[in-house]
């Protein structure tokens, strides 16, 4: 997922604020930030940024916030670039700095908390990379990019509930590890279908079947997705219905769970009910 969403920023087109200014009367500041812009066009990213971060500092000292504003921005944009790339070459390091010096520049261009998230995940600092990715999701203007942190906060906390509860012959205690991943899930976002069906197996493996089956429930109230993607549901439902007692209701979830990679599972035990 992390490589998919790198890609997908990563490649976008650098859209710089392109007003030049008159040579005439120019300051210091104000030729650095055309050379900047001249840099941008022809691919010269670090060159741009350099110019870019000269104009910052000239534009500070002369109350210019008009300069100011473009070339935060300018860098903001190009310091994203410079970090997915860091990224894509296994330099978590240097892209965090460019992503932090981004945000430190001009904040509201949420891809860069984005991308730092990624680089501090990849520095084993998972704790900074969600609170990163929570005020990605809850800031407004870049839809994609919100979303886009939401999913990895989700992928982090259903990766550790599913590789507990996925283990074979798995344990109460793997079940506590799950639900306790499915817990701190909520500090940061809504529960959604994957939530509900996880916590679902982990009450089963705890043994406490009718709260399974009401999380199953839940989990299928959210699920949008097809009948195949439902039918995990549906068994873990009839799994936990079996084990209650509860033949008929087991039945009637297994039926619901003969689909893709469920279906062979499923009509065993409807055979046996």
């Amino acid at each position: 997922m992390d490589r998919f969403r790198n890609s997908v920023f990563g490649l976008a087109a650098v859209v710089l604020l392109l007003t030049a200014y008159p040579a005439a009367a120019q300051e210091e500041y104000k030729v650095a930030y055309n050379e900047g812009l001249e840099a941008a066009r022809a691919s010269d990213l670090e060159g741009a940024r350099a110019k870019f971060l000269t104009a910052v500092e000239g534009a500070k000292a002369a109350d210019d916030e008009d300069i100011l504003r473009k070339s935060s921005y300018n860098i903001a944009q190009i310091n994203n670039r410079l970090g997915n790339a860091a990224l894509k070459g296994e330099n978590a390091e240097g892209a965090l700095n460019y992503f932090s010096e981004g945000l430190e520049l001009y904040p509201d261009y949420i891809r860069n908390k984005y991308g730092a998230g990624l680089a501090l995940k990849r520095l084993d600092r998972m704790d900074e990379a969600l609170v990163l990715w929570k005020e990605t999701a809850e800031a407004a203007g870049d839809r994609r990019t919100s979303l886009a942190a939401e999913g990895a906060i989700r992928d982090h906390f259903m990766f550790q509930a599913s590789s507990a509860v996925s283990k074979s012959n798995a344990l109460s205690r793997d079940a506590d590890i799950a639900l306790a991943a499915l817990e701190q899930l909520l500090e940061f976002v809504e529960p959604d279908a994957d939530y509900h069906y996880y916590r679902a197996e982990a009450l089963r493996i705890k043994g406490q079947f009718a709260e399974s089956v009401a999380a199953a429930d839940l989990a299928l109230e959210l699920h949008n997705g097809s009948r195949s993607d439902a039918a995990k549901i549906y068994y873990t439902k009839g799994e936990a219905l079996m084990a209650a007692g509860d033949r008929e209701g087991a039945k009637a979830a297994f039926q619901n769970a003969a689909f893709g990679s469920y279906k062979a599972s499923a009509e065993h035990y409807l055979e046996s009910l």
